[in-house]
């Protein structure tokens, strides 16, 4: 019997998985993005990490430096302002007027003695009056032979107050004859006034004349001379400038000395030494006695940066030169001076 033949049984393909497939399991996905290769090689990036951390090391270090730099200059301003405050006569901090508020008025005393002179004497009276609010600051100078009655003394020149009895007795007469009060003195030495200016670099005035004059040098005389039109002075120069009167008179001494007050305020506020202000300022504060706290004195120091040119005002007192028993006096003129105080009292723009 023949074999029956079986038919053929369906069977199922069964790929290999070693086969890779043509064709993703998802064939509608797009195949994924490879990621881009580092086109930064490791070395290099850790040398700008490198570099970035050192740059902020010295950061930190100038950083330190600079507080510490800030701290000492306060520390070194402190003591300066606490010695200062600690010169003034306790019978001018009684004389002073207390500050209520508004305007401030300032007495500045540029005083002098010679060689052989017991006592020093006023040789620049000037009372400043600054007002923050306005945002101004006028300058009202007192001629020093001014005839006045000083307390005690009879009639003398109005510097003579500061021999008889100092600041105390200054501030009296100056506040008898302009009828303003004096809420804060600062006296100053001529003898420091150089290293004020030169701590500053010097000044930069126009002088409008020409000048020759003589000028007490020690116990003798010697002969100075300024051209006209602009000049650099340092600290000597500058204090021969603004004392020297023989050429002239008083009047045009104390238009010099304003003149020299405004280039001084502009050297101060001058950017290079607004940045190194905290380092000199100790240096003039030490060539001066004042009641002014440090408060104070920045505080004025900002009213002054923040003071434009056109609210700054200077005025004069008025008078006419006499000679009274041999001695030159400066005789005011009240009618006139009446209108000058109250052109100054106004300036501020506040009472």
């Amino acid at each position: 019997m023949e074999n029956e033949s079986k038919p053929d049984k369906p069977y199922t393909k069964y790929k290999s998985s070693r086969l890779k497939r043509s064709q993703p399991l998802n064939a509608g996905a797009e195949p994924a993005a490879k990621p881009a290769p580092d086109s930064r090689p490791g070395r290099p990036q850790r040398q700008r990490r490198s570099w970035r951390k050192k740059v902020a090391i010295a950061l930190l270090a100038l950083l330190a430096l600079l507080l510490a730099a800030a701290a000492i200059s306060f520390w070194r301003l402190d003591r300066a302002v606490a010695a200062s405050n600690g010169k003034v006569d306790p019978q001018a901090l009684k004389a002073l007027a207390p500050y209520t508020g508004g305007p401030e008025n300032i007495l500045f005393i540029g005083s002098d003695k010679r060689p052989g002179e017991q006592s020093s004497r006023a040789d620049t009276l000037l009372v400043m009056r600054v007002d923050g609010g306005t945002k101004s600051i006028s300058q009202l100078s007192i001629p020093r032979d001014s005839l006045v009655d000083i307390p005690g003394y009879g009639q003398g020149k109005v510097n003579s107050a500061y021999s008889y009895g100092g600041a105390a007795l200054q501030i009296k007469v100056v506040e008898q004859l302009t009828g303003i009060p004096i809420h804060h003195v600062v006296e100053m030495d001529f003898s420091g006034f150089p290293a004020i200016v030169d701590s500053l670099g010097g000044v930069d005035i126009n002088v409008p004349s020409a000048i020759d004059s003589q000028y007490p040098q020690g116990l003798g005389w010697t002969q100075v001379h300024f051209n006209a039109g602009p000049q650099h002075m340092d600290g000597n120069r500058a204090l021969v400038y603004v004392r020297v009167r023989y050429s002239d008179d008083d009047f045009h001494r104390m238009a010099r000395q304003q003149q020299f007050m405004q280039a001084l305020e502009q050297k101060m506020t001058s950017p290079v030494n607004i940045i190194k202000m905290p380092l000199v300022a100790p240096t003039i504060i030490d060539n001066m006695v004042t009641d002014m706290s440090m408060t104070d004195l920045i505080g004025l120091g900002w009213d002054k940066f923040r003071t434009p040119a056109e609210r700054n005002h200077k005025f004069v007192l008025a008078g006419n030169p006499k000679m009274i028993g041999g001695v030159d006096f400066v005789v005011l003129d009240e009618s006139q001076n009446q209108q000058i105080l109250n052109n100054f009292l106004a300036s501020t723009g506040s009472g």
